[in-house]
């Protein structure tokens, strides 16, 4: 079996890319709503639904494509091979299942922290004299939940595959460059069973995973 060290996060990049996008035309339409107080709240919680929606299928194909990705090239299965492991292990209820536990980097689960996140603007907006200000702070702090949450369900595919192929053991690797952090540079090289691995340390965090044959 093969033992390179392959870049599985460029569908997360790819994927980001377009949720920045979808969530920029979003909350833009926050700031073109002629509302009264009675609808703030169905309007922005209905915002955050859409974009929580289209999140969620976002995660469902880095997932899918990220399986396959750890399949083939770092477990050396042929692509039949692994879209057929792939259509069993990622779904749309495995998508949920991740949505719904809390995440040991954001300290919450996604759902319920949409839903502040909602209530909390609409809140906001019931009194802020300037709520572009406001929706711009809230949707870049929404674009960052988002965003974690692409790589979460990224290492989530690459731990998946490595279990469904029987790996028992992985390695931590860091990029190795000025940008690593002390907590990830005491990690790099360090082995783990694949049901211990440590949570990531911070947002943003890129260090990745091989198997230890």
């Amino acid at each position: 079996m093969a033992r390179r060290r392959m870049n599985y996060y460029v569908p997360c990049d790819d994927a980001i890319k377009v949720m920045d996008k979808e969530i920029v035309d979003l909350f833009g339409r926050l700031k073109m709503t002629k509302w009264d107080n009675v609808s703030i709240v169905r309007t922005v919680v209905n915002v955050y639904n859409d974009s929580y929606r289209k999140a969620r299928k976002h995660y469902y194909d880095i997932a899918y494509e990220v399986y396959i990705l750890v399949c083939m090239m770092m477990l050396d299965m042929d692509h039949k091979k692994s879209r057929v492991m792939a259509d069993k292990a990622i779904t749309m209820k495995w998508v949920d299942k991740i949505l719904e536990q809390t995440d040991f980097v954001t300290l919450y689960r996604f759902g319920n922290e949409t839903e502040r996140k909602a209530y909390r603007l609409a809140e906001q907006l019931e009194v802020t004299p300037d709520r572009n200000r406001a929706i711009d702070k809230a949707m870049r702090d929404w674009s960052r939940q988002v965003g974690q949450y692409a790589i979460t369900f990224t290492d989530e595919a690459v731990v998946q595959a490595f279990k469904d192929a029987g790996v028992k053991r992985v390695q931590w690797l860091t990029e190795e460059d000025e940008r690593t952090c002390v907590a990830c540079s005491e990690l790099h090289g360090m082995e783990f069973p694949i049901n211990e691995v440590p949570a990531k340390p911070h947002y943003g965090c890129r260090c990745s995973l091989k198997p230890v044959w």
